[in-house]
């Protein structure tokens, strides 16, 4: 999901802390030789002004130098979905070869896809599921994974009690991948738990007064909070600690969230966050700009083959239309490392994750924290 805490334009390079990998899925095609000339790839975003977008499009720009890509933007659209349609278009008037586009909405592409595929330009797609026709690539972390490794961190010490899930918008995919694959893990391989489920549609502050509300009615006996986003914690932090449930105490509720943003990663190192799943900005760029290479030179894929950042690449579909993905494999990252199991994985993902140290310097918050004065210093 997009991270919902604003900031500030991120005006600095971001040093890329790993040099780009030879490409996997794709027959190593992801970059070009500088005989041949610089590939001209479109970009078109919805905001970058959150700190993940920002570290995205600086991740973009190293991996476009290293694979000799000329960008053509960031063209940005806010929340209107019509002018993006239209930048996409002039995208492709511009010579655009192949076009990365982070949707507004999943159901918000179709005058773009039509126009591009009339131009012989393909759409990757980046962290939303499309439902309004063909593009080349969905890249996109598995949420459902999201869900599970919430679920694995859990179960693994709570067995009674309640456990609140601050769901995102069941409308999107995101939200409904995570929660229905929390509900479904949690009812499996912890049935002694009662799960209170909480709609929030993404808003922070039904969020805080969602995990407020169960504060009060179940005191100790509430042992963890799932936030799917990273925004409430700042909210549920202190509320916590008001009650004597937070950090260092003997009743402490764990609290789980979603996103990898540097204060995320300053709250799991002082232990007022649990753990948390990174979106992984500098995957997000490396691999949906492989893809645009790739449907460029026309290289044709489907699922079953090696993915980029997942196992194997997968058809998802959303609305009826289906196309094919590469699910990220997202960092879970904790204060030390772990390896978490579960007995009854769900949608076919693996029974065992290893997560990632805080501590690891190759996270993308880490990155960029580093960038700014410090994780517990930088305005996420």
């Amino acid at each position: 999901m997009r991270a919902k805490r604003r900031v500030l334009a991120f005006a600095a390079v971001v040093a890329v802390s790993t040099l780009l990998a030879a490409c996997g899925s794709s027959g190593g095609s992801g970059g070009t030789s500088k005989s041949s000339g610089p590939i001209k790839i479109g970009v078109a975003l919805t905001y970058n002004n959150t700190a993940f977008w920002s570290a995205y499009i600086n991740y973009e720009q190293q991996y476009a130098k290293q694979m000799n890509i000329k960008l053509l933007g960031p063209l940005l659209a806010g929340a209107d979905a019509s002018l993006q349609n239209q930048q996409i278009e002039n995208l492709v008037n511009e010579g655009a070869q192949a076009i990365v586009v982070n949707p507004e909405t999943a159901t918000s592409l179709g005058p773009a896809i039509s126009y591009a595929a009339a131009h012989h330009v393909q759409l990757v797609s980046v962290d939303t599921i499309v439902g309004a026709g063909k593009v080349y690539m969905v890249v996109r972390a598995s949420n459902t994974l999201y869900g599970q490794s919430a679920c694995a961190y859990i179960s693994q010490t709570v067995k009674s009690g309640y456990v609140l899930d601050l769901e995102g918008d069941l409308t999107s995919s995101n939200g409904a991948d995570r929660t229905n694959a929390f509900n479904d893990c949690m009812k499996a391989n912890d049935p002694g738990v009662t799960v209170l489920a909480k709609p929030t549609v993404w808003t922070d502050a039904t969020a805080v007064t969602d995990a407020q509300n169960a504060i009060n009615a179940y005191g100790s006996q509430l042992k963890a909070i799932y936030s799917q986003w990273s925004s409430p914690d700042t909210g549920i932090i202190p509320l916590l600690k008001s009650k004597g449930l937070g950090a260092g105490s003997p009743n402490h509720v764990m609290l789980i969230s979603d996103d990898g943003v540097p204060f995320e990663m300053c709250d799991i190192g002082n232990g007022t966050v649990d753990a948390s799943q990174s979106q992984p900005a500098d995957l997000y760029a490396k691999w949906a700009l492989t893809y645009a290479v790739d449907a460029a030179k026309g290289v044709k894929l489907a699922a079953g083959q090696p993915g980029g950042g997942a196992p194997t690449l997968q058809n998802v579909t959303y609305q009826g239309d289906t196309n094919l993905a590469d699910p990220i494999v997202a960092p879970f990252v904790t204060k030390t490392q772990q390896t978490l199991t579960i007995s009854s994985p769900v949608d076919g993902l693996p029974g065992s994750l290893t997560t990632s140290p805080v501590t690891d310097q190759n996270l993308w918050g880490n990155v960029y924290g580093a960038a700014h004065g410090g994780v517990c210093s930088a305005t996420t």
